[in-house]
C-alpha cells in the first residue's frame, strides 16, 4: 500500500476520486467527495489530497470566494491541518537535528516537493521557508 493509498484508507466516510483537471487545479471538495488532478505527480496528488482531507475535517459551507476573509481563513486553517499530518513539529524538530546536508534531501525522503516542506517549515514558524 502506496501513502496515498494508507492515507485514503484512514478516512472510509470519504469518498476519492481522481480525474485530469487544469494544471493549476490541484483538487477540490464538494461535500464528502474529494477530487484530484490525476496529472500531478504522486508527490504532489498526496500534498492535495491531505489538504482536501483537512477541508473536510475543518471547513464549514463553502469557500471558494477567496476574496471574503471567512473563506481565506478556512483555507489557511485546512492547509495547516495537512501541514500537521505530514510532518508534526517533533518530527522536523529531530530532521532539523540530524540532516545535515540540505533541506532538498529531507524533502526527498519525505516524498514530497521541496515548496511543500518549506511551506510546512514556514506555517511552525521557522524563518526564510528554510528548514535548517
Amino acid at each position: 500500500m502506496d501513502k496515498i493509498e494508507y492515507l485514503m484508507s484512514q478516512y472510509p466516510e470519504l469518498e476519492f476520486n481522481f480525474e485530469s483537471m487544469p494544471q493549476l487545479m490541484g483538487g477540490f471538495t464538494i461535500g464528502s467527495q474529494i477530487i484530484i488532478n490525476s496529472d500531478l505527480t504522486e508527490s504532489q496528488q498526496l500534498q492535495w489530497l491531505v489538504e482536501e482531507i483537512g477541508h473536510c475535517k475543518t471547513s464549514v459551507g463553502d469557500i471558494s470566494d477567496y476574496n471574503k476573509i471567512e473563506s481565506a481563513k478556512q483555507e489557511h486553517l485546512a492547509r495547516n491541518w495537512g501541514y500537521k499530518q505530514v510532518l508534526s513539529f517533533n518530527q522536523l524538530k529531530d530532521i532539523r537535528k540530524n540532516y545535515v546536508d540540505n533541506d532538498y534531501e529531507v524533502a526527498e525522503n519525505l516524498d514530497i516537493d521541496i515548496e511543500y516542506l518549506h511551506d510546512i517549515g514556514e506555517s511552525y514558524g521557522l524563518p526564510y521557508k528554510h528548514i535548517r
